[in-house]
């Protein structure tokens, strides 16, 4: 039943795929306007994503999304990273552009993916191209589209979150958007309370390739994520960039590591 189920998953995405890439191919060549195409490119890539979130079977639980769900304003979305999931979980709930790390811009699907997505692709090791990167994010949010990015520099295993990187956090301040700091947990997967033990079905870390991980989770039946929504971070509060990184790094640690420690209890509770 689960190889059934498994290769039907495998037909749903592969349907997705090559409806989506066409779709935004047609988009990128028959729309000029830089911003409208991007805006398109964010809604395309929203309802396709929203999809395939439900052929894999992730349910998304909203914590305070008053700002998310808001369309009077646009921001520099800030959030953890454990799985290239986050972004379907955050798309789904608003369209944005992704900025994704340049060595993806090689791999033969994701590359076009992001590509067709909106997509920016940033070389964080090379100072002079990253300020022609962030000078790219910056016009986006001064577009009134919306951002989105990881700046651990890298997914995680889920124990804690990894120290910020600040420097493409500095484009908020040029691109007068305010810093919307989220956090991503998941908590479940096939029902089960998420662990050491099960983890890596969900989190992308370690030697494991993008597709070996990927037909792994195809074969899960359910993951249940929460996605919660932090404090806004002014971008002309007078604060530095590596000061706005901190408080979003804190801010998202501490929902993070707060919930990671009330679920412990709550199962030591029901033990005993």
């Amino acid at each position: 039943m689960s190889y059934i189920l498994k290769s039907l998953k495998v037909i749903a995405f592969l349907f997705l795929v090559v409806t989506f890439l066409p779709l935004s191919f047609l988009v990128d060549v028959l729309v000029r306007d830089e911003r409208k195409k991007l805006f398109y490119f964010s809604r395309i890539s929203s309802i396709y994503l929203s999809t395939a979130l439900k052929v894999v079977g992730v349910r998304v639980k909203l914590m305070n999304e008053d700002k998310m769900r808001g369309r009077n304003k646009n921001y520099l979305i800030v959030s953890n990273h454990l799985s290239y999931i986050d972004i379907f979980v955050i798309y789904s709930v608003i369209p944005s552009l992704f900025v994704a790390n340049s060595e993806l811009r090689e791999d033969f699907l994701l590359g076009a993916i992001i590509k067709y997505s909106g997509g920016v692709f940033v070389e964080r090791r090379n100072r002079a191209k990253l300020l022609k990167d962030m000078n790219n994010i910056k016009n986006i949010l001064n577009m009134g589209l919306n951002a989105v990015i990881f700046p651990e520099g890298t997914t995680s295993n889920g124990e804690k979150v990894m120290p910020f990187k600040s420097s493409l956090i500095g484009a908020a301040e040029g691109g007068g958007a305010d810093v919307l700091p989220v956090c991503i947990r998941y908590l479940k997967v096939n029902g089960e309370d998420i662990d050491s033990g099960n983890r890596h079905l969900v989190y992308y870390y370690g030697s494991v390739t993008f597709f070996e991980h990927f037909f792994r989770l195809l074969g899960l039946r359910s993951i249940t994520v929460e996605l919660t929504e932090l404090e806004s971070i002014e971008a002309s509060s007078g604060l530095t960039r590596k000061e706005i990184s901190e408080k979003a790094y804190q801010l998202i640690s501490s929902a993070y590591t707060g919930e990671q420690a009330s679920r412990v209890e709550d199962r030591r509770s029901r033990k005993i």
